[in-house]
């Protein structure tokens, strides 16, 4: 288990998505060692708040672009649906986290394999639809 590496296959081609992806990766890097080094649970719950909160704004910008070019409102609501899945998912694992004041890495294989698939499967249904509207 490491890192989770940046591979061009995750480009949207859209530099205000691309940016928050690649920080999206690196919160989800930090929340890694942050366990392997055992931080404890008060600093990895700060680092799932951290990529909580983040998530929730680039959710919010990636809508936003998404809503303003007119990308197809079918394709759109799934799309939100699977943001708003994640979202709950992570609640549950913190409400969990905190009840019992321990966590392993499969809060950390779950997000890794949800950004890894949502990057390349999900949000690259879109990435033609968004360069083509010239959005940035």
């Amino acid at each position: 288990m490491s890192d989770i590496l940046w591979m061009d296959n995750y480009s949207v081609g859209v530099p205000s998505i691309d940016r928050q992806h690649k920080q999206l990766v690196e919160l989800n890097n930090k929340l890694f060692h942050a366990i392997m080094e055992d931080k404890g649970p008060d600093v990895v719950l700060d680092v799932l708040d951290e990529l909580t909160e983040f998530a929730a704004y680039h959710f919010a910008h990636e809508e936003e672009l998404l809503t303003e070019h007119g990308y197809e409102p079918e394709l759109l609501a799934a799309h939100i649906e699977e943001h708003r899945s994640l979202t709950r998912k992570v609640q549950e694992y913190l409400h969990d986290i905190r009840r019992q004041n321990s966590l392993d890495l499969i809060v950390y294989n779950f997000l890794r394999d949800w950004t890894t698939d949502h990057l390349k499967a999900t949000d690259s249904k879109y990435a033609h639809f968004l360069q083509g509207q010239g959005a940035r």
